[in-house]
């Protein structure tokens, strides 16, 4: 399959995945898997940046349309896309970044999961905080936002174990 259209089917899976099952499993209220985000971790390193915030703007667009939220993933996804060149300019050695997508057998265990857990923690930091609008409960906030995260990752994980 064409490199951009098995991105593309990739990210509309976990979007439709998200939205019709994901989201509707209820975690004990505590925390929130955005599985959706899996898609634009793995876009390929020499994607240019307009191009990967752009496709960031359009999947959190369609992320809020689904969830009734007002830009909060849009902004979320739009920030982690600035970051993620940013992450793998510092991360990656310059001989991989041509790798095809950003995973575990391309550029490397550490590089892949660093990257993938600095932008999973500031997106659901994004998504969490603009979601409550409020720090009135930071220990349950924060709690929140490691507990997301942590299994965000560990589904990230597999699913990068499932790529090789």
């Amino acid at each position: 399959m064409n490199n951009v259209l098995r991105h593309i089917v990739r990210i509309v899976l976990l979007i439709l995945l998200q939205g019709l099952f994901v989201n509707n499993l209820h975690w004990l209220g505590v925390f929130h898997p955005y599985i959706y985000i899996i898609g634009l971790v793995m876009l390929p390193m020499t994607l240019p940046r307009w191009a990967e915030m752009l496709v960031g703007a359009a999947v959190g667009l369609i992320m809020d349309a689904i969830c009734s939220t007002a830009g909060v993933h849009m902004a979320a996804c739009v920030a982690i896309s600035y970051v993620r060149p940013l992450l793998v300019g510092r991360l990656v050695q310059e001989s991989q970044r041509i790798a095809t997508q950003t995973c575990t057998n391309t550029i490397g265990a550490w590089q892949c999961l660093t990257t993938a857990a600095i932008m999973i923690v500031l997106h659901h930091s994004l998504v969490l905080v603009l979601e409550h609008w409020s720090l009135a409960h930071g220990w349950w906030l924060l709690m929140n936002i490691i507990l997301s995260s942590l299994v965000t990752f560990v589904l990230f994980f597999l699913y990068d174990r499932t790529q090789q």
